[in-house]
């Protein structure tokens, strides 16, 4: 069988054309020291992926660290989330890299420092390993056990749940839900009011219009690097404002649109969460940026409490700053 032939039988055995890899369509530059001790890590399957996928998404675009989140490092190594978390756990661990939070995102790096990582894993963790493979062994068997004779065939009482294969395994998507059309068949919220809710996280059809509003922004000030946050969180952050902190919809996204004018203030304020956090240092930058405190001004003016200034209190602020006698 010829070369030729061999990329035309795996190409029809995956299902289309041969797909040939070329510096030309990029590459990623990376230090030869980084790959000779990628050569000697101690690794499991999903946590070399998890590596690779973080090269990619810095080394790849010529970034030193990147913005990301669990649900994109899942999408770019067909993990599940729950081996995201654990797999960048044993690697912040072991110092192959450096994780900061950012906001809703992770700020991730390799960690150049090659002498600092841990190349081989803990004999407590393969003793821990083994452990459980041992106990899903053992449960295999006794269920095996348990299986009773129907007319002149072995069949098991009941579904065997122990097959660790990937058709046992719930079926689950990435894909976002449009939160103001539910899924047939979902829980509706139980909350009245809800459009969205998960657990003690809830919000309102006014909450969700708000976060949607202000995704326009992130997406821009982002760019490549953004990625979809959650709905839910963001809404039920939008609601403590409005019912806790009593903010009006048009001043969240008046102070959300400065933050995202702001060259500092947009590496800040990401979620909800920050604006809420900062929320009387941007009302002060808004003031100062408003040019009149006579008649001749437009617009709102908001002071530290996040309340719409009278007349009376803009008198007095302008008495602060020395403008009037």
């Amino acid at each position: 069988m010829t070369n030729s032939n061999l990329v035309h039988f795996n190409a029809a055995r995956n299902g289309g054309p041969p797909v040939i890899a070329d510096t030309e369509d990029g590459y990623t530059r990376t230090a030869n020291a980084i790959q000779d001790q990628l050569c000697k890590l101690d690794l499991s399957g999903s946590q070399f992926q998890l590596l690779n996928a973080i090269i990619r998404s810095t080394y790849g675009y010529n970034k030193k660290q990147d913005r990301v989140t669990n649900t994109y490092l899942a999408e770019l190594t067909d993990l599940s989330d729950k081996a995201v978390r654990d797999g960048l756990q044993v690697l912040i661990d072991r110092q192959i890299i450096h994780c900061e939070k950012s906001g809703i995102m992770k700020l991730v790096s390799v960690n150049k420092v090659i002498s600092e990582w841990v190349l081989k894993g803990s004999k407590t963790d393969s003793r821990r390993k083994a452990a459980e493979q041992m106990h899903r062994r053992s449960k295999c068997t006794e269920n095996t056990e348990q299986m009773h004779r129907i007319d002149g065939a072995f069949a098991p009482a009941e579904r065997s749940k122990c097959t660790d294969t990937k058709d046992n395994l719930p079926k689950t998507t990435n894909q976002r839900q449009d939160p103001q059309s539910p899924p047939e068949g979902a829980d509706k919220p139980k909350r009245a009011g809800a459009v969205v809710e998960n657990g003690k996280q809830w919000g309102e059809q006014e909450d969700v219009d708000t976060v949607n509003a202000m995704l326009a922004y992130l997406q821009a000030t982002l760019g490549e690097h953004y990625r979809p946050p959650n709905i839910t969180a963001w809404a039920n952050e939008i609601r403590l404002m409005r019912q806790q902190d009593q903010r009006k919809t048009n001043h969240i996204l008046q102070l959300w649109r400065l933050a995202h004018s702001d060259e500092f203030w947009r590496q800040n304020v990401q979620s909800p969460s920050t604006l809420r956090k900062q929320w009387g240092k941007l009302a002060v930058l808004s003031n100062s940026r408003k040019s009149g405190l006579n008649n001749a001004q437009t617009g709102i003016t908001l002071g530290a409490n996040g309340q719409v200034m009278t007349a009376a209190d803009l008198a007095q602020r302008a008495r602060e700053l020395g403008g009037m006698n």
